[in-house]
């Protein structure tokens, strides 16, 4: 086992550790990251961001070289290198997941059932386009050239025609969608966590064509894809992570990880899945073969760093979250904590 780092080795980019600042956002001490049984080093870093709430999906422009971090109200646009604010997109009741198309992006607003198109450059809103209930994620289709809004509450997918501006079509889903991927050939690929399946779209048609079947997993939210391999990996509530062939439907393996997945990033070039557990660990997962997967280890990060972007080039990985305020529960609702005010912060996890 190799030994833990320190807040000594600090991200470049990040212009320093112990409270520097960046533009008006505080960058904070790395945490403490083991290497655990695998032979890779990781450091933590931590970009305070302004505003109240936990966060949801982060989303990496790597050609643009911008960095969208979807918070309560608002999306946080960075700079991707310097992690230097940009601007803002403001006005929203219920922030979830950004789509790029066409010069334009897009955020699923699940409180508005709405999903709003934006300058990704400015954060000027410049149109609310009526989508399902309660819109999640999202995703650009090259093949298609739509984006497609994910409606968790209405099980269905409205689809919108970005030169539009609206809402041209719905497809129903059998059960509420979770996290979805494009290949951008005319396939679409989305989690239905209360079905344990994968929905199958044809986009070319607009169509669900199936269902593939995820036997021993329970609950799949995060979803990520393998383009080379073209396998699908599934987050599962049972701590196991399902990897699918997405043309045949096989499942190939499962993979250990921690407790209440709810992120999953491939890094293509490293062969590298990261999987974000809301427990305060990551399952960092090395890729040797189409069917074969091992544990490099179990990276210690702070609790419901939940949902994970990789940044192409510089294979850095980024999450969100913030200090939790965990109620009482109540009977027949999902227990979620709050977030402590003023404590919301991007996470920065890179490899040494």
């Amino acid at each position: 086992m190799r030994k833990l780092l320190t807040s000594a080795a600090c991200v470049a980019a990040l212009a320093g550790c112990h409270g520097n600042t960046v533009d008006g956002n505080t960058v904070m001490a790395n945490d403490t990251a083991a290497a655990g049984n695998g032979t890779t080093a990781f450091a933590i870093s931590k970009v305070a961001l302004p505003g109240e709430g936990r966060g949801d999906y982060v989303t990496v422009d790597a050609d643009a070289r911008r960095l969208y971090v979807t918070h309560s109200t608002v999306v946080h646009i960075l700079d991707l290198d310097t992690l230097k604010p940009i601007a803002q997109v403001t006005g929203l009741k219920a922030a979830h997941g950004v789509a790029l198309a066409d010069g334009k992006a897009y955020v699923s607003d699940g409180d508005q059932n709405a999903v709003i198109a934006f300058d990704p450059a400015t954060g000027k809103v410049l149109k609310t386009i009526p989508a399902g209930k309660k819109p999640d994620s999202i995703l650009f289709d090259k093949a298609s050239g739509m984006v497609m809004a994910f409606d968790g509450d209405s099980d269905s997918v409205s689809v919108i025609d970005p030169a539009k501006g609206a809402t041209v079509k719905t497809i129903k889903l059998p059960k509420g969608p979770e996290f979805s991927q494009t290949d951008g050939k005319g396939k679409v690929w989305v989690n239905m966590e209360e079905g344990n399946d994968i929905g199958v779209i044809d986009t070319r048609t607009m169509t669900l064509t199936g269902t593939i079947p995820l036997p021993g997993c329970d609950g799949p939210a995060p979803l990520s894809f393998d383009p080379v391999n073209r396998v699908l990996f599934s987050g599962c509530g049972n701590k196991v992570m399902t990897v699918t062939d997405a043309d045949s439907g096989k499942v190939l393996t499962t993979v250990p990880v921690g407790g209440n997945p709810d992120g999953i990033a491939f890094d293509a070039t490293r062969k590298r899945i990261y999987v974000a557990n809301r427990d305060g660990g990551w399952t960092i997962i090395d890729q040797q073969a189409k069917d074969k997967y091992v544990v490099n280890q179990t990276l210690k990060i702070d609790e419901y760093a939940k949902t994970v972007a990789i940044d192409a080039k510089t294979h850095r990985a980024f999450s969100s979250t913030a200090d939790l305020i965990w109620g009482p529960t109540i009977p027949g609702k999902k227990h979620l904590p709050s977030a402590k005010s003023g404590t919301f912060r991007l996470m920065v996890v890179s490899e040494q």
